[in-house]
């Protein structure tokens, strides 16, 4: 609306003058970010659907100080305000919202202290105890709608607050209650628009239909004539900055700040800042379909209400989308649709490339998805070693087997028909007698049945839910009654992809009250594989080792969300109330399927029980990082410079073997002190790329440079350019890993070195960051280099495997003394909250006010607003402000 020509905006006020009668008393007032636009238009549709009377601000718009004026009035007068909060409004340190947001805080300090007036709407993943808010919004109940999604509950609740009650409970009947009105204060870049004139009641809708639709076509006409170089101004200062700000501090992209993308490029096709900001706002999808002709439809992943989008007909090249997660459907006449969830996170969002095969309608096993050919990490806790595995192409149930579809198999005779029993049934190392066994497989009442069962059926009105209190014997007989087989660890794993956890698990049952309808919650993994994340724990075929356990992967109902991440087994007998299952079928048979079936260990270590070694043994340990002070021989290799730094890449000497270390000194624009370094190690990435490309630091470690310090980037040993036969991160039993590590201390100790000897820098003030392995390193090099005084850990924590007792973290990380602040992330897939994230705080030798761990709802990544906030304050408190 801000590009209307001045003839629109005169049609406009002409259509709907504006009432003196309006009565503000009455009206809700919507306070939002204009990038959460379209969640704040779904709350006031729902309310208007419900006969609240609903009406936007966008048909008078006025500039200068009348906006504001217009605004305080409406805050002023309103009976209930409504802020929206989001990662839209945390991101924005500043914006017209935030004014708003105290204006209405003011008008509590004349309010009774009962009085509702406050009513905090979060609508999406935002935690209530970081949000950027007023402290007087978390002095009330907030309401969570995901996307702006409005039940009628929420209806309701604001129903009994307009009446003066306390919510849903004290709802009135809608004949007697006030019909208020809704403020949706929608803005472009956060400027302002007036209010417009509230509709008319329902009962003279006919009557304002017949002026308002000549008036409307009045509008569009004027808005049709808005010349094209207006647009082009629009979209360069207004749209253009907008996207700017946004994307400087975004977590990831999503389609909103996509669209604005998508306009700028419109009007703006060829300009250079556009096409700077693209690769962090989109990415491509390219999809080939057997048969050709399928359309391909996408949406945010966490937004599963909204519309879908249509990104075109197969074959699809290298069409734009946002650089996010998300979910995609390809759908063709006469075949099954294919449900995607694409990109995958774990190295990263990449293009999205994919072949697929369609199946014609009915050609498949009901509830039965093809899953292609593919290579599985094995991202699951204590199984990682396994993998990466090449998984052949497969068909698996879209849904956990249901009590419906187990009763069929009861009712087949399946606990009699020896047919489908065809493993021998063990106890500890005795075969149980197959009758003798079956036997024992009954129901609370005594039945043949699950254990949750009671009179040989299952609860009433359950027969949906998965079947739950089943052994690993009586999964593997349902699979072989169905003529199918239990998945085995790397199917299962190839399916689940467990680094997209901070998506999945808020839509998946961890509801510890029950199980729910198979697929009734949102939260599903690739190629639309419902609920492998909680409801039931699902039985895979593996063994571990020459136990009688099997492995029960992703979480139950009764399961804490980090359990999806975990690598977990139970006795083959076992008939907890959350195990349950789900089947696959093998469409090949040779000896790749076969060695997936193999007997497999876990690395699990159980921190709360082990110790680290003592000082005279840890004092043994420390030798191996002494090395000699040999000259630096320092060399500037060459200088970089860009519009946000200057740098420097000098060779030194790296104190072992006559090699070379390489650095990248990052460095302000035209700075006069002595800087702070801070010397970075980063994720595992180096390992698996052959070159370090310098303007990667712009997309999350700018802000240290920004802030008036150094970044200093050394090359390790066994990463980027300097890459030899390393493999890995993590840590293992091997020599070679030991005199990596050995490696990456002496380079850090010399990067150190180095230091001293600038007189720009200030070397009694360094500071370690670490991101992900860099994070897991944080544990270990600080306890050996003491030059090190403060730490920050972006995602770190401890590893399930072991090394030699010289190289095992767990050994280091009482010796690390330093003020450390640890950012994590709830559903990390490499580091999970229990078994992980917590020993490593727990085991840090600093004084534990000194010592500070925050854990975010993401993944193996951190929010950029907080990882900047949260790092720089820590920085600011112990090494001094750099200003």
């Amino acid at each position: 609306m801000a590009s209307c020509s001045h003839k629109a905006l005169a049609l406009a006020e002409t259509a709907f003058p504006v009432s003196a009668e309006r009565s503000s008393s009455k009206a809700i007032f919507l306070s939002y970010a204009s990038q959460d636009a379209e969640a704040a238009r779904r709350i006031a549709h729902a309310l208007e659907q419900a006969g609240i009377e609903v009406w936007f601000d966008q048909s008078e718009l006025r500039g200068g100080e009348a906006w504001d004026a217009s605004i305080r009035r409406q805050i002023k007068g309103c009976r209930l305000f409504l802020p929206i909060i989001s990662a839209s409004t945390q991101a924005r340190e500043e914006g017209y919202f935030r004014r708003e947001w105290n204006l209405a805080v003011g008008r509590t300090l004349d309010m009774a202290d009962d009085t509702a007036f406050l009513l905090p709407v979060v609508i999406d993943a935002t935690p209530d105890a970081v949000a950027r808010v007023p402290e007087r919004f978390r002095e009330v109940q907030w309401t969570r709608l995901p996307g702006g999604e409005t039940p009628a509950s929420f209806v309701e609740r604001v129903r009994g607050l307009m009446s003066g009650g306390a919510g849903a409970a004290c709802a009135v009947p809608a004949s007697v209650v006030p019909q208020p009105s809704v403020i949706a204060n929608t803005r472009h870049s956060e400027e302002p628009q007036a209010p417009a004139r509230p509709k008319t009641s329902r009962t003279r809708g006919f009557g304002f239909l017949k002026l308002a639709i000549p008036a409307l076509l009045l509008v569009i006409a004027g808005v049709a004539l808005i010349p094209p170089w207006q647009k082009k101004e629009h979209a360069r200062n207004v749209l253009l900055p907008a996207i700017q700000d946004i994307a400087a501090t975004m977590f990831r992209s999503n389609r909103q700040i996509f669209d604005m993308a998508v306009e700028v490029e419109k009007h703006l096709p060829n300009d250079p800042t556009l096409a700077k900001l693209w690769p962090s706002i989109a990415t491509s999808v390219s999809i080939e379909t057997e048969p050709p002709g399928a359309e391909v439809f996408w949406k945010d992943y966490d937004t599963p209400a909204a519309e879908w989008r249509s990104a075109g007909v197969t074959p699809l090249k290298d069409v734009k989308v946002p650089r996010d997660y998300l979910r995609m459907e390809v759908r063709k006449p006469d075949y099954q649709t294919i449900e995607l969830a694409a990109p995958s996170f774990s190295l990263g969002i990449r293009p999205i490339v994919v072949h697929l095969r369609m199946d014609s309608t009915g050609s498949l096993p009901e509830n039965m998805v093809r899953i292609p050919k593919s290579t599985t990490e094995m991202q699951i806790m204590g199984i990682e070693k396994y993998g990466p595995r090449d998984v052949p192409e497969f068909l698996i149930d879209k849904f956990e087997v249901t009590n419906k579809q187990f009763k069929a198999f009861v009712d087949a005779g399946g606990y009699t028909n020896e047919a489908y029993w065809t493993f021998p049934i063990l106890e500890d190392a005795r075969v149980i007698p197959l009758k003798a066994a079956l036997a024992t497989f009954t129901d609370r009442t005594g039945r043949q049945g699950p254990a949750t069962w009671e009179a040989g059926s299952y609860p009433d009105g359950t027969e949906n839910h998965p079947v739950t209190g089943v052994s690993w014997y009586e999964a593997a007989a349902y699979a072989a009654f169905a003529h199918k087989q239990l998945p085995t660890v790397f199917h299962w794993a190839a399916v689940a992809d467990t680094s997209r956890s901070e998506f999945l698990l808020p839509l998946s049952n961890f509801s510890g009250k029950s199980t729910s309808v198979v697929g009734s919650l949102a939260g599903f993994s690739t190629f639309g594989v419902y609920d492998l994340a909680g409801n039931a724990r699902e039985w895979t075929f593996n063994q571990r080792g020459k136990s009688n356990q099997h492995f029960i992967l992703g979480g139950g109902w009764t399961d804490p969300s980090y359990a999806f991440n975990d690598s977990f087994t139970q006795p083959a007998l076992d008939r907890s109330e959350s195990n349950g299952f789900r089947c696959i079928k093998e469409l090949a048979d040779d000896s790749s399927v076969a060695a997936l079936r193999q007997s497999i260990s876990m690395d699990f270590r159980d921190y709360s029980k082990e110790k680290p070694v003592n000082d005279l043994a840890f004092a043994g340990f420390s030798r191996q990082f002494v090395y000699d002070r040999t000259p630096l021989g320092p060399t500037i290799e060459k200088t970089l410079e860009t519009d946000a730094w200057n740098a420097e890449v000098v060779s030194i000497d790296a104190g072992y073997n006559n090699e070379r270390l390489v650095l990248y000194i990052f460095l302000p624009k035209n700075y006069t002190a002595a800087l702070q370094p801070v010397v970075f190690f980063s994720g595992s990435n180096g390992i698996h790329e052959s070159r370090f490309e310098p303007t990667l630091i712009n997309s999350r470690l700018l802000f240290i440079i920004k802030s008036g310090r150094a970044l200093i980037f050394p090359i390790y040993k066994g990463t980027y350019e300097r890459q030899d036969d390393l493999k890995s991160d993590s840590q293992d039993l091997t020599v070679r890993y030991k005199d990596h590590l050995i490696m990456w201390v002496k380079e850090y100790s010399r990067t150190i070195d180095y230091l001293e000897t600038r007189k720009d820098m200030k070397a009694d003030k360094v500071a370690y960051l670490g991101i992900s392995w860099g994070g897991f390193m944080g544990g270990i090099i600080p306890a050996v280099e003491k030059r090190v005084k403060v730490v920050v850990l972006n995602v770190g924590g401890m590893e399930m495997q072991k090394a030699l007792p010289e190289a095992d973290q767990i050994n280091y990380l009482p010796r690390v003394t330093q003020p450390v602040l640890m950012l994590n992330g709830k559903y990390d897939m490499f580091f999970p909250v229990e078994s992980s994230q917590k020993p490593m705080f727990r085991l840090l030798g600093t004084p534990l006010d000194q010592k500070k761990m925050l854990v975010y709802e993401s993944g193996h990544l951190v929010p950029a607003t907080e990882f900047i906030k949260e790092t720089l304050a820590w920085f600011d408190t112990y090494l001094g402000p750099t200003r």
